[in-house]
C-alpha cells in the first residue's frame, strides 16, 4: 500500500453507476459524508477525521469523481453536477448509511446539499462550509478563462486552474508542508486526468437558462424553509466567498447557527482544520443521536462487505 504524507487512512472502493469511486470509512457511530471541493480531495479531511473518529463519529469521506483517487473520465461531457449527487447517492445508498450528518466546502458544499434536500428523511443535520446555496455572479476574468469553450486549453494543457489555486498564500492561507502540496497535485499530473477538474467551472449557472440555475436555486428554496439543524464555518480570508454570505445562509434557515474561522482561506479545512472539527463534534453531540444500523446479524455486523 502506497504511504502518504498524513494520511494514515485504508482505502475503499466501489463501483458505482459505472464509475469507480474511492472513498474513506473511518471510525463507528453516527454517519458523517465529508465532501470536498475543487480541485482537492479526501485528503483536504485528513486533519478533521482522526478528532471525529476519537468523538464517536463515522467518517466517510469520497473522492468525487474526476478527483483524488476515485476514476478520471477524460471526456469532460462525462461530468455533470447531477451526475455527482447521483455518485454520492449511490454510495451512501450501498453503505445502507442512516441519518447521517452532510458536510461540504466548495463544490462538495452544492454536492452534498442537492443530496440533502433530495433525501431529506435520511438527513439529521447540516455543515456547511464556504459554498454557496444559490447561482452567484462570478468575475469576468474567470468566465473568460475557465467557462468558455477554449477553457480545457488553460485548465487541462496548461493547468492553470490549479495553479491559481495552490499559489501560495491564495487559497492556503497558513503554511503548508510541500509534501502535503505533492498530495495534493498527486491525482492531476497529466492532461487527461483534468476533465473533472476542466469541467466544474462550466458548471456555474452564469444566467437562468443555464441548466445548473434552478437546480441550485432549490436548495436556497427548500433549506430556508426546512427545520433542520444547521451549521455555517465561513473562513474571514476567502477569495471565492465572503463570510457575509455565510451569516446569511445561518440567518436565512430556520434552525442555523454561525461561526466565522479566523485566520484561513478557502480551503480552511487545511487552514483550520482541528479547530473546525471540534466546533463540529460539538454541534453534532447536541443534535445528532447514535443510531442502531438497520441491517445488522446476530453479532452485530452490517450486511454489507467494505472493499479495500
Amino acid at each position: 500500500m502506497t504511504q502518504r504524507f498524513e494520511y494514515p487512512f485504508a482505502s475503499n472502493f466501489l463501483e458505482v453507476n459505472g464509475i469507480r469511486l474511492h472513498y474513506l470509512d473511518e471510525g463507528n457511530g453516527p454517519a458523517v459524508l465529508l465532501l470536498h471541493g475543487q480541485p482537492t480531495w479526501s485528503y483536504l479531511y485528513r486533519k478533521m477525521i482522526p478528532p471525529l473518529v476519537d468523538a464517536g463519529y463515522r467518517c466517510i469521506v469520497p473522492d468525487l469523481m474526476g478527483f483524488g483517487l476515485s476514476e478520471k473520465p477524460h471526456d469532460e461531457a462525462e461530468y455533470s453536477l447531477q451526475r455527482h449527487v447521483e455518485l454520492v447517492t449511490g454510495l451512501v445508498d450501498w453503505l445502507e448509511l442512516p441519518g447521517i450528518t452532510t458536510v461540504g466546502q466548495g463544490w462538495g458544499g452544492l454536492i452534498s446539499l442537492r443530496y440533502a434536500i433530495e433525501n431529506q428523511e435520511n438527513v439529521q443535520s447540516l455543515i456547511i462550509m464556504n459554498t454557496s446555496v444559490r447561482p452567484m455572479a462570478v468575475h469576468w476574468v474567470f468566465k473568460i478563462l475557465f467557462q468558455r469553450w477554449y477553457s480545457g486549453f488553460f485548465s487541462r494543457r496548461l493547468d492553470l486552474f490549479r495553479r491559481m489555486a495552490y499559489a501560495r498564500g491564495r487559497m492556503f492561507k497558513k503554511f503548508l508542508d510541500p509534501r502535503a502540496m505533492a498530495e495534493y497535485k498527486m491525482p492531476h499530473l497529466g492532461s487527461k486526468s483534468r476533465a473533472g477538474l476542466a469541467a466544474f467551472p462550466k458548471m456555474i449557472p452564469s444566467d437562468p437558462s443555464h441548466a445548473n440555475f434552478q437546480y441550485l436555486m432549490e436548495i436556497e428554496q427548500i433549506i430556508q424553509q426546512w427545520n433542520i439543524p444547521v451549521l455555517v464555518m465561513f473562513s474571514d480570508h476567502d477569495l471565492a466567498f465572503k463570510a457575509d454570505e455565510g451569516q446569511r445562509i445561518a440567518d436565512m434557515v430556520p434552525n442555523g447557527r454561525f461561526k466565522l474561522v479566523p485566520g484561513a482561506g478557502h480551503y480552511l479545512q487545511e487552514d483550520a482544520g482541528e479547530e473546525i472539527a471540534e466546533d463540529m463534534i460539538a454541534f453534532l453531540r447536541e443534535w445528532v443521536q447514535p443510531l442502531i444500523p438497520r441491517h445488522t446479524n446476530a453479532q452485530g455486523s452490517r450486511f454489507f462487505q467494505r472493499r479495500r
